[in-house]
């Protein structure tokens, strides 16, 4: 892979990516046998597997995660008011977790992985798509994006790796 500068996208830029994200996991689409959705009630778990796929969210009596595995497998735990939200299509892993904080990962497509799973308080979010790898955590982990495509920005810190699968950008 090749490192193309450090740089700082502007926040509107990483909001789009974070909105487009947020509409492609809450669309509508047709409900089938591998599409599974997993919401917990305050303070609960849940776990779904089914014909391969699989979904699990887990949260305490002031939090919110969902998780939605079409195709895919989805995990989501929140704690200490914060919200965690996961989608996985078509073969991908994603997952998110949080204390206090705001994070969404998505991952589309064959081998894509994309995790989420900062230091409390923080918003974020991870995306990838066939074959990408990305990751947002602790400020000592930072945000890292390899092999396909995909997208990770840790919005309260600033720190945000964008890959096309040949190329990436990244700033520390």
């Amino acid at each position: 892979m090749t490192r193309i500068g450090a740089r700082r996208l502007a926040p509107t830029t990483a909001a789009a990516f974070g909105i487009g994200a947020v509409v492609a996991f809450v669309s509508p689409g047709s409900a089938n046998a591998s599409d599974l959705t997993c919401a917990a009630p305050p303070g609960l778990e849940t776990l779904a597997v089914q014909d391969g796929n699989a979904c699990g969210t887990r949260v305490d009596e002031f939090s919110t995660a969902l998780a939605r595995a079409l195709e895919g497998v989805a995990f989501a735990r929140a704690y200490g008011g914060g919200a965690a939200y996961a989608l996985a299509h078509g073969g991908g892993v994603a997952a998110g977790e949080t204390v206090s904080g705001q994070v969404g990962s998505a991952a589309v497509g064959r081998d894509a992985v994309a995790i989420v799973s900062p230091d409390p308080g923080v918003v974020a979010f991870a995306l990838s798509l066939e074959g990408g790898q990305t990751f947002v955590g602790t400020a000592d982990e930072g945000v890292r994006c390899s092999a396909g495509a995909g997208i990770a920005v840790n919005l309260t810190t600033g720190r945000i790796c964008v890959s096309d699968g040949s190329n990436f950008v990244r700033n520390p």
